[in-house]
């Protein structure tokens, strides 16, 4: 191979690797919301009520068409029909929505709720509902999780005991309570534990097998996670209002808000700084919050320790499912990152990342075994004569005990 071909070939290399770290999500559509559960997690029983939500800011109105879909334990799409895990069709045109009401910003609320007239769930496991338009092209997802509750778990969360580790992870000890845990663990089953930080999904661990059995327990131990740190936060559900995040507001064709500039927490200490782990809240204080919420543009500026004009600055959280995407990057402007960004009436968690040429991403908010997290555990299993994984235990607890 001759030396312009090695070059053409690690370009190739690199650009797709920072390419695969992308996401596309549509410049039209905020606000997607899964709600119903009684957890942070987007989990429900087959019983359960689920209603998804989504604003559209485009000024023509679109249809929109939602399709139901399947997963395994690490969210791959599983080896079944729609008729094993649907009970009617999908595929539907989303028939309920509502125009915003006495909004500078106009925008359409569509909803959907399952089970519906056309379609209800049938088994347990990951899910997602899946919105195309009217062409059939794929435009996001949503993903939720049904659970068919058969066993308990109990979670504990402590300090690492690696002493490289002990200042900035936390680590996961998960008990199993069965009758009979060989018919989970034994040669004719399989049984997947998944552990979730911080209901992001993009941020998970599989452990295929416990560390031992004890009296009719599976146990798993010393499972690790970086601490990371608390998340950012801003106010915007008074939005002609001033707060101790948004230093000025102003109103020209819609509502401006500007932040105070974040800065590097890299190489800091650990404050402690109450958030919602990454969620977000849509302000409620309207008869109707789905439509009479106003939209405005969020003003953010973010100064780094050190810039390389190579790398790539961006935030992420629930409201865009934690997904690296242009439509929420910041530019550098004399060296401070800025950018300004569409959000709903509300209050909202977010932390900046930077996507580095090597397809590498930084994060700029160090890491603190003090900081509180949310960790669900998630307890698959699938028969050897099975085509899915049941989730069949779901248990989630919180890091604001975490033991020394």
């Amino acid at each position: 191979m001759n030396k312009s071909s090695i070059i053409i070939l690690l370009f190739l290399l690199i650009f797709s690797k920072n390419y695969s770290q992308f996401h596309k999500l549509p410049e039209n559509i905020f606000s997607v919301k899964i709600k119903g559960s009684n957890q942070d997690y987007p989990v429900f029983n087959l019983s359960d009520k689920i209603f998804f939500s989504f604003d559209d800011l485009n000024t023509k109105k679109s249809s929109f068409y939602y399709k139901i879909n399947h997963y395994d334990f690490e969210w791959k799409p599983s080896k079944i029909l729609k008729s094993e895990y649907i009970d009617g069709y999908d595929d539907n045109l989303i028939e309920s929505f509502d125009n915003s009401y006495n909004t500078l910003i106009d925008y359409t609320n569509y909803q959907i709720s399952i089970p519906n007239k056309d379609l209800k769930l049938k088994i347990s496991g990951n899910y997602s509902i899946s919105i195309h338009s009217e062409n059939g092209d794929f435009l996001f997802e949503k993903k939720f999780s049904v659970l068919n509750k058969m066993i308990s778990t109990n979670i504990k969360i402590k300090k690492s005991s690696d002493l490289e580790k002990i200042d900035s992870h936390q680590n996961i000890d998960i008990s199993v309570r069965c009758d009979n845990c060989n018919k989970f663990n034994g040669n004719s089953s399989d049984l997947k534990l998944v552990v979730v930080k911080n209901n992001n999904l993009n941020n998970f661990r599989v452990i295929e097998k416990p560390d031992y059995f004890l009296n009719n327990t599976l146990i798993y131990r010393d499972i690790s996670f970086k601490g990371g740190n608390e998340f950012l936060n801003f106010d915007s559900s008074k939005i002609n209002s001033t707060n101790v995040k948004v230093y000025k507001t102003e109103l020209n064709d819609f509502y401006e808000i500007y932040l105070r500039t974040d800065i590097d927490r890299t190489d800091s200490f650990y404050q402690y700084n109450p958030d919602v782990n990454g969620s977000f809240v849509i302000n409620k204080n309207f008869n109707n919050p789905e439509i009479e919420n106003d939209y405005s543009l969020v003003k953010f500026s973010f100064k780094p320790d050190r810039i390389d004009k190579k790398n790539r600055v961006f935030i992420i959280g629930e409201f865009n499912d934690y997904k690296i995407t242009n439509k929420y990057e910041l530019k550098l402007n004399n060296n401070i990152y800025k950018g300004e960004f569409k959000f709903k009436q509300g209050f909202y968690n977010y932390k900046y990342l930077s996507l580095e040429t090597d397809g590498r991403i930084k994060k700029y908010s160090g890491n603190f075994w003090e900081t509180q997290n949310i960790y669900i555990a998630l307890l698959y299993h699938k028969k050897l004569t099975e085509k899915y994984y049941k989730l069949i235990s779901i248990s989630e607890t919180s890091s604001v005990n975490i033991k020394n």
